[in-house]
């Protein structure tokens, strides 16, 4: 017996080492498997970070072609185009392809497979797709397993609430009040006064008026020196409007340092810094301003000199002019009849190096938001006829594209392209939208 066990035992040699060796290729197959399937996982992250990124990109460009508010007077096709492939010459295609590129999956640059529109005038939508293919699979390839790919998809839209149930609230919004006249030509109808102008948005429901013709023309904003009336010049398209005083501490606003261009005076008065920095002082609408309220009318001399401070630190610029450093609106004043989109090129004074001289980028600091007001009661908007003592109500918000402090003409004169613009409905509940520091037509994510 004791014969039999030993030859028994021997032909057992070898086994544990065989054991062993399988043991060993399903560890390496099971790491092989958390390996890859943690690369995929990552990548598709990326992926969709970038897709994410890439759609409210094109989606901006909906707020900043003034899409939302004139979307019967601007071409779709060079708004957004729905194509399978990348390389269309619309302006959210384009942003939204160059925000992808700027994104890595797997360590090489996210690239747009494919783009659709969906192009309403309250709530214009993209969609971005996102793909990355030969993903390496690092131990799959020694199971003869080929090379992977991850795809993402993100939704993201521009809401104008105008005429809507949602009320709007903006931060960041610069002390000009302008008066709800419109100075198009083709939309005054009596002498110079507001009176016998259009409107830029409906007092009664908040919708826009004039199908937002005046979308992508140049305005002039010029400050009233008096008490009076304010006034349009239809020729010129010019508009007076109000200096406010607006609560801007605390908490500290957030201001260029006073090493940047035009902007050595900041910290030395708040009327200058509210238009060189971003205030947290929200404005909402429905709200009351003028006299007796949180914000007031600046009366006093030696204002136009600070908004040419402020204004030129606020742009970038090295003076009053064009062409000095800042940012450019281009077309300038948008095209002739207002029916293409505004493009922006960096100008040299651009705080980010990379931007300068690089055309259709996709934020400035020379876009502006400013509140608009209304007054019922003739004259119907004059906030100041003995010693600013009346009060009018914010019926809407104006975003404008500042192209220069004009040289030349009074202090404080301002000129710049209308980029959009959000109404304000009286009677409108919850939920708020709140408008981002730029522009009063929120951009959101809605769908992943």
């Amino acid at each position: 017996m004791t014969g039999v066990n030993t030859a028994h035992r021997k032909n057992e040699r070898g086994i544990t080492i065989v054991l062993v060796a399988i043991s060993l290729l399903s560890l390496l197959g099971m790491a092989a498997l958390a390996i890859d399937v943690s690369t995929l996982y990552m990548a598709h992250g990326e992926a969709q970070r970038a897709a994410d990124a890439a759609a409210l990109a094109g989606a901006r460009m909906f707020a900043l072609s003034g899409y939302t508010s004139a979307s019967s007077a601007l071409a779709a096709s060079d708004i957004c185009q729905t194509s399978a492939v990348p390389g269309a010459a619309a302006a959210a295609n384009r942003q939204a392809e160059a925000v992808a590129a700027q994104n890595l999956v797997a360590g090489q640059p996210a690239a747009v497979q494919s783009i659709t529109c969906t192009l309403t005038a309250a709530n214009p939508q993209i969609a971005v797709t996102v793909q990355r293919t030969a993903l390496p699979t690092f131990f799959g390839r020694i199971w003869g397993g080929t090379a992977n790919s991850v795809t993402a998809t993100a939704v993201a839209e521009a809401y104008n609430p105008s005429g809507s149930a949602a009320p709007v609230q903006v931060q960041g919004v610069k002390p000009w009040l302008i008066p709800n006249c419109d100075p198009d030509p083709a939309n005054v109808t009596g002498p110079h006064d507001c009176a016998g102008a259009g409107l830029f948005v409906d007092p009664v429901d908040g919708s826009i008026k004039n199908n937002g013709s005046f979308v992508g023309k140049t305005i002039t904003l010029t400050h009233l020196t008096s008490p009076g009336e304010p006034t349009v010049n239809a020729p010129g398209r010019t508009l007076d409007y109000y200096r406010l005083d607006v609560p801007i501490r605390p908490p500290e606003p957030v201001c260029p340092s006073t090493s940047v261009v035009g902007c050595s005076q900041v910290g030395g008065d708040d009327y200058r810094d509210n238009i060189a920095c971003t205030s947290t002082f929200q404005f909402s609408c429905g709200q009351t301003v003028g006299a007796g309220q949180a914000v007031t009318v600046q009366t006093g001399g030696g204002m136009g000199p600070r908004t040419n401070e402020g204004t030129q630190c606020l742009i970038h610029a090295s003076g009053r002019g064009p062409t000095l450093g800042q940012d450019e609106l281009l077309p300038t004043g948008g095209a002739p009849d207002g029916t293409a989109p505004i493009t922006i090129k960096g100008g040299d004074n651009n705080p980010n190096s990379a931007l300068q001289g690089v055309t259709s980028i996709s934020r400035s600091d020379s876009i502006i938001t400013v509140p608009i007001y209304h007054r019922a009661a003739a004259p119907p908007d004059d906030l100041c006829p003995a010693g600013c003592t009346l009060t009018g109500t914010i019926v809407g918000f104006l975003q404008l594209g500042i192209q220069e402090n004009v040289a030349g003409g009074p202090n404080g004169q301002v000129k710049g392209v209308i980029m959009n613009v959000a109404g304000c409905n009286p009677g409108a509940g919850n939920p708020v939208v709140s408008g981002g520091g730029v522009s009063p037509i929120p951009v959101r994510l809605i769908h992943q």
